[in-house]
């Protein structure tokens, strides 16, 4: 159902240790929400705890204190469950060159248990859909970094998850394509009600597709709001000042 909160924090914390004396804390107490249908942006810094935070989510890393739970499934004691219907796109994703794009979307999918002749129409549908049809029997290893960043895209998305999370997702892609992804997640968004979670540098394409954004610095949830809400409540000018001045603590003033 529409607005379902489908994942919830609740003093998320994840404490690394360093040496026997040296404690790092990469997440600190963050309490969030994020409701079925939204483009949600995590921004911030290097380090400041986006990928931990996704890494606790997809069960890849366990809570030091606080909980989760992902589509109301707890992420450490129901992650299975949560694993068959996310899907997860990291920065430095691999990709298998000798097999052609339409093979890497029908390998993946086959994982999930995916039926033959389904898996066959969601794969000429995903490449169809970010420009790569006629490319679909050509292998990926003489593709351009762009083109595999797009298979990527559509591996990630075979499995028709509920929740995705995407890291840069049109990092390396070309001006055409770029904007083919982004349409791509704004139709998910609105028309099948996927939830997205986007890491990404570009505020550009923050301002452009998210409906809401976090700013995390040194693993604290320092704003979350609309755009236009984190621009008038900081009175910055863009989401550019916004962040700035809260990451560098100059430039910026609440209401």
């Amino acid at each position: 159902m529409e607005g379902d909160v489908v994942i919830r924090t609740e003093g998320l914390t994840k404490i690394f240790e360093k040496g026997k004396k040296r404690e790092v804390v990469a997440l600190d107490k963050v309490d969030l929400e994020i409701r079925r249908g939204e483009v949600f942006g995590l921004l911030g810094p290097n380090g400041a705890g986006k990928t931990t935070l996704i890494r606790l989510l997809v069960g890849l890393l366990t809570p030091t204190e606080g909980r989760a739970s992902v589509l109301d499934r707890d992420v450490v004691r129901e992650i299975e469950y949560i694993r068959e219907r996310v899907a997860l796109l990291p920065q430095e994703a691999g990709i298998y060159d000798r097999l052609t794009a339409m093979e890497n979307l029908v390998y993946y999918g086959g994982l999930y248990g995916i039926p033959e002749d389904e898996l066959n129409e969601r794969a000429e549908l995903l490449l169809q859909t970010v420009g790569l049809h006629e490319k679909r029997d050509y292998q990926v290893k003489g593709f351009s970094g762009g083109m595999k960043r797009k298979v990527l895209v559509a591996r990630a998305l075979i499995i028709e998850p509920e929740i995705i999370f995407l890291d840069e997702p049109t990092t390396g892609i070309d001006t055409i394509g770029a904007r083919i992804v982004r349409n791509l997640l704004k139709k998910l968004s609105k028309e099948d009600q996927l939830t997205i979670i986007l890491t990404t540098h570009d505020l550009n394409e923050v301002s452009e597709l998210c409906d809401r954004v976090g700013i995390l610095n040194e693993g604290e949830l320092v704003a979350i709001g609309k755009p236009s809400e984190l621009e008038e409540k900081f009175l910055a000018a863009n989401l550019e000042e916004v962040f700035t001045g809260l990451v560098t603590g100059e430039g910026v003033y609440s209401e």
